[in-house]
């Protein structure tokens, strides 16, 4: 028998928070791993002790950031809607169900203002990095790290154009040293000198947030944008480190840094790092093999000219320090180039007469290098 549907929301019921958050909800997980209680320690100093109106509490506020995060909420009014009416949220900020929701603009006047002179938020993140530590959830031992691209609120027509000095980053200094170093192991020359220790060059500024950077690159939208440099450890996927940087600088300036600081801040040792393509430079596996690190760099595939040999082909005798072609003749050593590369060529007397020529070269000097 079908009954007629009686309104039940006006009733009184007698219910506590806690038996209404799931066992097995993401945020009691949360919880349970972190003790935010830290928090209000680090940053008391940066409120008055005895005047002015009450404030949000500093745990609130960082776990309502915590909240946009976790769950994709990225406008901040759309957030307190959400703890309005979600449950779970609530009893994770410890608000009541009859409790008032802060203003969306507390929130953001607090995130933007009260903490900008200071290094709370690193600080904080580097706190829970050594929670999730203890916790067994994050080891430092395997790392992995991607840059991802954050649109800028700027019109990407509307810039100047400024020249800026640019320094040779202290990694390439020790790169150098290494070409040098490999140039006369093999009897070569030190290079000349090609550029002074500083360049200049010029970049397109945003007349709205100079502070960005025009990004041009392959497959990707240009205009000006940020580049979130993030790095997870292997375990269970922990970020443990973030830093932005603005989109024209490159994803390896910076990440020899990251990676030192990591170490140096958490004492993790590093055994292992996955980078993609992007990172495949001479001075990061050079940084890389000094820090007795092993790297996996994503493979970029070289370019092949339609009915020539893959360059697979070419085998490397290491004894020799050698390249063997298809057709069994060797290229020797002939020098390192200014990017740490060595160059091999092969005897143009053996080349000239060879019957695969025409699949391997067709320079005028009859020499494949």
């Amino acid at each position: 028998m079908l009954k007629k549907a009686e309104a039940q929301q006006a009733e009184l019921e007698w219910v506590s928070i806690e038996a209404l958050v799931p066992e097995k909800h993401l945020l009691r997980k949360v919880e349970a791993a972190v003790d935010f209680s830290f928090i209000r320690e680090r940053v008391t100093d940066l409120y008055c002790a005895d005047n002015g109106r009450p404030a949000l509490a500093p745990v609130v506020l960082f776990k309502l950031l915590l909240l946009g995060y976790l769950y994709g909420v990225r406008s901040e009014r759309q957030l307190m809607r959400e703890v309005e009416v979600n449950v779970a949220y609530r009893w994770f900020l410890g608000l009541k169900l009859r409790d008032k929701v802060p203003d969306a603009s507390t929130l953001s006047q607090n995130r933007r203002r009260r903490f900008t002179e200071s290094t709370i938020y690193q600080e904080i993140f580097d706190q829970i990095v050594e929670l999730a530590v203890n916790q067994g959830l994050a080891s430092g031992s395997v790392l992995y790290t991607d840059s991802t691209h954050l649109k800028a609120n700027a019109n990407k027509n509307k810039f100047d154009v400024a020249e800026v000095k640019v320094k040779a980053s202290a990694y390439l200094a020790g790169l150098d040293a290494a070409i040098e170093e490999d140039r006369a192991a093999h009897g070569k020359k030190p290079l000349k000198a090609s550029t002074p220790e500083s360049e200049s060059r010029q970049i397109k500024v945003s007349r709205t947030d100079p502070d960005s950077g025009y990004m041009v690159r392959d497959g990707k939208p240009k205009g000006f944008f940020y580049l979130d440099h993030r790095t997870v450890d292997g375990r269970h996927a922990i970020i443990t480190d973030t830093h932005v940087t603005p989109a024209n600088v490159h994803d390896s300036v910076p990440y020899l840094g990251r990676l030192d600081r990591q170490r140096e801040r958490f004492n993790f040792n590093i055994r292992a790092v996955g980078v993609d393509a992007g990172y495949a430079a001479a001075a990061i596996t050079q940084g890389l093999e000094e820090r007795s690190i092993y790297g996996v760099i994503g493979y970029r595939t070289p370019t092949h000219r339609e009915g020539y040999f893959y360059k697979r082909e070419y085998r490397y005798e290491q004894k020799l320090d050698v390249y063997i072609c298809p057709n069994g003749q060797l290229l020797s050593y002939r020098t390192t180039n200014r990017e740490g590369y060595r160059q091999y060529h092969s005897d143009p007397s053996q080349c000239r007469n060879c019957p695969v020529r025409q699949k391997c070269t067709q320079s005028s000097n009859a020499t494949r290098w």
